[in-house]
């Protein structure tokens, strides 16, 4: 409920002291989570006040009074005392996060009136963080350098709030020594649809990275928003979409059911920063070529095994353009192919010859894309295959003089186990390249007359179980598709460990059966069966 207009100013002057003076302002909690793991990492502490005739009075109504009339020090000493009593029971490795007024950092009995606060309960004080705006920064520094030096010394963390929209300098950065960052809500509220705004939302992450201190997000409220940060490495997250802010004995079972993380993150998540160092060490060590196209077609990124490939210094690829490299029908052919995979998503795979080299690429393209899957470039894979190519050439010479030994040939051989299963054929003529044991077994039973199919399983199995010699011959149809004569052959062989099998050879009888037919025909013997 807001205050309403006709009492905002003047009624809540009259009763800002009291609702302080008696502690009618009270903390509720608001959870800061892990955006890996979405456990809880923190509560921030925030001031609520629910008056009896106005109802509940929104922070941005009462703290600028408390602050006009001198009560904001006394507003947040009594928030600190009654949270840490509060948070002392709770279970859990949490931290408490305090916005403190620079007043209270001001001179040294303010600050120790601020200890004396946060040590009067048992939470451990390695697990509070004071938080302060770089606006409040700017009001004193001094001041605040050394207040913020006698906290530290008793291991409560400061962090830098509201980062991004003030007047932070990279010496303030560093000389005050913060040990978190918490980025500014209006930075995150166009993050899932604002390129710009990421972009100045990952630098953000990279500067607190590149610090060894983690970051921490606010007003995140879709899931969108945190996969964007998520992705960008930020450490924290913190809105409505994490938890709206509660009173204490909510929390106290929200603590209980949900888990926790430690204050202080053992290590931090890959940032853009330690990617960076990263994607050079990959670039500089890969054994392959690597680069990086951008939307613009010049190569942004390059090592020097993809210079070697191309032919020239890195120094002539790195930022520039294609059409600058290559010779005008390959770029035109790079920049089609790129807007292909820009297009479609899909993973491009070519096999590349530069005209007049003999070396062989296998070049892999892949679109990559932003932490809203809009593109970004093309990363390109190039490998150099000559050796292999030269190695497979070889091998389909040799396949090629095999095939020919065997359509020319008349023998092929097969092998069984005991039981008399084939376990192997030797390949036949024109037979497709991958082309599996069983199937080949397939297409030889395939091609037996269906008559002779029967009698010779059935003649076979008999060797078999005989464990004799076998021999039989049957009708075919020949790799050239014509009808042959086949003896099939075995002997049984007993290998060293006692296994046996059988090793058999089909040979083409026709011609052999053609002249018993004629011998019997005139009277001189058997004709074929």
């Amino acid at each position: 409920m807001a205050t309403p207009p006709f009492h905002t100013a003047h009624a809540l002057r009259q009763r800002i002291a009291d609702a302080v003076c008696h502690e009618k302002i009270f903390p509720a909690y608001q959870p800061i989570v892990c955006l890996q793991t979405r456990a809880i990492h923190g509560l921030e502490v925030l001031a609520r006040w629910h008056d009896p005739e106005f109802g509940a009075v929104p922070p941005k109504d009462f703290i600028p009074i408390a602050l006009q009339a001198s009560l904001l020090p006394l507003l947040t000493l009594n928030l600190v005392r009654r949270a840490c009593a509060e948070a002392g029971a709770w279970p859990g490795g949490f931290c408490l996060a305090f916005n403190v007024p620079p007043s209270l950092l001001q001179d040294a009995p303010a600050v120790r009136l601020l200890l004396e606060a946060m040590s009067e309960s048992s939470f451990p004080l390695d697990r509070i963080c004071i938080e302060m705006t770089e606006d409040e920064l700017v009001e004193d520094e001094t001041t605040a350098e050394r207040a913020f030096g006698y906290l530290k010394s008793h291991g409560i963390r400061v962090s830098l709030d509201d980062f991004g929209t003030g007047f932070s300098s990279m010496v303030r950065l560093s000389r005050f020594g913060f040990d978190e960052l918490k980025i500014d809500g209006s930075l995150i509220q166009r993050l899932a649809i604002d390129r710009e705004s990421r972009k100045v939302v990952s630098a953000i992450i990279g500067l607190g990275h590149s610090l060894e201190v983690p970051v921490v997000a606010e007003c995140v409220e879709t899931e969108a928003q945190a996969d964007v940060l998520r992705e960008l490495g930020c450490d924290f997250a913190q809105g409505w979409l994490t938890g709206r802010p509660m009173p204490g004995d909510e929390v106290a079972r929200v603590l209980a059911a949900a888990p926790t993380c430690a204050a202080s993150p053992a290590s931090l998540p890959l940032s853009p920063y330690l990617r960076q160092h990263q994607l050079s060490s990959l670039y500089t060590n890969a054994p392959v070529g690597l680069a990086f196209l951008d939307l613009d077609m010049r190569y942004a990124a390059a090592n020097m095994q993809f210079a070697r490939m191309v032919g020239r210094p890195l120094s002539e690829i790195v930022e520039a353009h294609v059409q600058q490299v290559y010779a005008p029908d390959i770029a035109a052919w790079i920049v089609q192919a790129s807007r292909r995979i820009l297009d479609s998503g899909d993973i491009s795979t070519v096999e590349f010859r530069f005209p007049g080299r003999e070396e062989t690429f296998l070049v892999v393209g892949t679109r990559v894309t932003d932490e809203t899957a809009q593109p970004i470039g093309v990363s390109v894979v190039t490998i150099d295959i000559t050796d292999r190519k030269r190695a497979e050439e070889e091998v389909r010479a040799r396949e090629a003089l095999y095939r020919a030994v065997v359509e020319l040939g008349p023998n092929v051989l097969w092998v069984s186990d005991a039981a008399g299963t084939l376990t192997y054929i030797s390949p036949a003529p024109q037979e497709p390249e991958g082309c599996t044991m069983e199937a080949r077994m397939a297409a030889w039973y395939a091609r037996m007359d269906a008559t002779d199919r029967l009698r010779v399983r059935a003649e076979w199995l008999a060797a078999v179980h005989a464990r004799d010699a076998f021999e039989t011959r049957f009708r075919l149809r020949w790799f050239d598709d014509r009808w042959r004569w086949v003896s099939s052959r075995a002997m049984p062989r007993t290998a060293p460990d006692g296994s046996r099998s059988w090793f058999g050879v089909f040979t083409d009888i026709s011609r052999q059966v053609e002249l018993e037919e004629q011998l019997a025909r005139l009277g001189g013997g058997p004709a074929a069966p």
